[in-house]
């Protein structure tokens, strides 16, 4: 049991590895073969489909994996519960493809639409395999699913763009990765569905996944609202400059967050009853998170310049601003997405989805107040949203559940004052810096911010101590036991 821990740890660590060279080779040779427009077409149809794709599971994914027992009836019910939502929403999406098309005023969106349906089908027969995988906490098998369907869109993508497919390329890239996932979560997880039972006992489930529906819904709105007014109010330009640089911006919160959710809710969830181990493990896990992600993102924001340049080519210079915009919002908001966890993981549904009301409401109205002040208004609203979210979220999630505030606090407040320090280094030395050539600024600028935070964090009382304790949590963490399961149940 240790060794196959240890080895579904590795995997799980070096899939990251590699899912981030993928995702950023994506996003460099694909911005170079094709044009902002291509990409602004995507994102205005994925803007609106995306919130179809909020009802595809109702939340049922994650009520597998929180539940304490379950049985194969139950799961075998979902199964075709999602199943029979997922074709019913393929087929409203390909009949709102004219609707998508006229809102926009472009009827290439059409078809861009109607081949993005089939994506609910392929979503609808892996829902509970997929689950199944986390709740097992067969991260191994995750990690490699994740890897060879990004590899596998990203090589189909990058042949038709080389054929001169255009936007097609796109389409079809992520067609092909999600036909991928099906394939691979049917071969790694052994369950096979059974006919739906009656009286499963799967009401409770429901309650939960409705309330998670509920949440997802608003996120969707609050995440793709800023994509859809630009969409509508400036053109598919300036969508693809706005998506392009949230994507890039995102890379190092989304290799963190969502390895993290994959583990950690499905811990989590086992650690229900044993409060002290449960506050130690989301403590120990936000702690090395933010240590890790929060001077990324100052950096990032700082050398907004030459990164987007590397990565994405002259074409997109103007995606800059955005870009630094941007990156204030990822300061803070990967923080209030892991104290979400806190609701799901002890099953308070409701709560989640009145936490989300607020949050996600509010993003939607700076949103609308933003757009007055155009595309980098809209990008500065996010940035604002996300902090009025945290203090929010800094009274509301903690209130019954076994962590603090004050403790929350305390592992956070070292990261953020030694990564805004450590940005005023490079404010201090950019102009001096960025006279050198682009690789030259690269390499200069990440030797000096990591020297000076690492140097920074030492000087905390401490400091150094904690850092090697930071080092040792992967593989304290390796060592909690896998869930038992009484007989009858998954």
């Amino acid at each position: 049991m240790k060794q196959r821990a240890i080895r579904a740890g590795m995997i799980t660590s070096a899939s990251q590895a590699i899912l981030f060279f993928l995702r950023l080779a994506s996003i460099v040779v694909l911005a170079r073969m094709l044009i902002p427009e291509h990409f602004g077409l995507i994102g205005m149809v994925t803007a609106l489909t995306v919130l179809i794709e909020r009802f595809q599971d109702i939340g049922l994914g994650d009520a597998i994996v929180q539940r304490k027992e379950i049985t194969h009836e139950q799961v075998s019910t979902l199964f075709w519960v999602n199943l029979g939502i997922c074709f019913f929403l393929a087929i409203l999406v390909a009949l709102s493809a004219k609707v998508v098309a006229w809102f926009y005023n472009d009827h290439r969106l059409i078809w861009i639409t109607v081949v993005f349906a089939c994506n609910f089908i392929f979503s609808g027969l892996v829902i509970q395999h997929k689950a199944l995988i986390r709740r097992r906490m067969r991260f191994d098998h995750f990690a490699l699913i994740s890897i060879f369907s990004t590899a596998f869109g990203f090589g189909v993508g990058i042949i038709l763009a080389w054929l001169g497919y255009g936007y097609w390329a796109l389409v079809w890239k992520q067609l092909a990765s999600s036909l991928l996932v099906t394939v691979l979560a049917w071969s790694f997880c052994p369950w096979r569905p059974g006919l739906p039972v009656r009286n499963a006992g799967i009401k409770s489930m429901l309650q939960f996944g409705g309330n998670v529906t509920g949440y997802n819904i608003l996120f969707y709105l609050s995440r793709n609202l800023d994509s859809i007014l630009i969409g509508k109010f400036f053109g598919a330009v300036q969508v693809g400059l706005y998506s392009r640089a949230a994507q890039l911006t995102a890379i190092p919160v989304t290799q963190l967050f969502e390895p993290t959710k994959n583990v950690s809710l499905p811990v989590l969830s086992t650690l229900q009853n044993d409060p002290v181990t449960y506050r130690n493990y989301y403590e120990k896990m936000l702690a090395v998170l933010v240590f890790i992600y929060m001077p990324m993102i100052v950096y990032i924001g700082i050398y907004a310049h030459p990164i987007v340049y590397i990565a994405l080519g002259s074409q997109w210079m103007d995606a800059v601003p955005i870009f630094r915009l941007l990156a204030i919002s990822f300061f803070t908001s990967p923080i209030v997405m892991l104290y979400g966890m806190i609701l799901l993981s002890s099953g308070q549904g409701r709560r989640y989805f009145l936490w989300g009301l607020f949050t996600n409401l509010s993003t939607i109205i700076f949103f609308i107040v933003g757009i007055k002040w155009g595309v980098l208004g809209i990008a500065a609203s996010w940035s604002i949203s996300t902090t009025a979210n945290l203090i929010f979220s800094l009274f509301f999630v903690f209130k019954g559940s076994p962590v603090s505030m004050v403790s929350t606090l305390k592992n956070i407040y070292r990261p953020a004052i030694a990564s805004i320090s450590m940005g005023i280094a490079l404010l201090l030395t950019y102009e001096f810096i960025s006279s050198f050539n682009v690789a030259l600024q690269i390499t200069l600028s990440i030797l000096l911010g990591s020297g000076s935070y690492f140097v920074i964090w030492i000087l905390f009382p401490g400091g150094y101590k904690k850092i090697i304790e930071f080092a040792s949590y992967p593989l304290s963490a390796l060592k909690l036991e896998k869930r038992t399961t009484p007989n009858g149940t998954i």
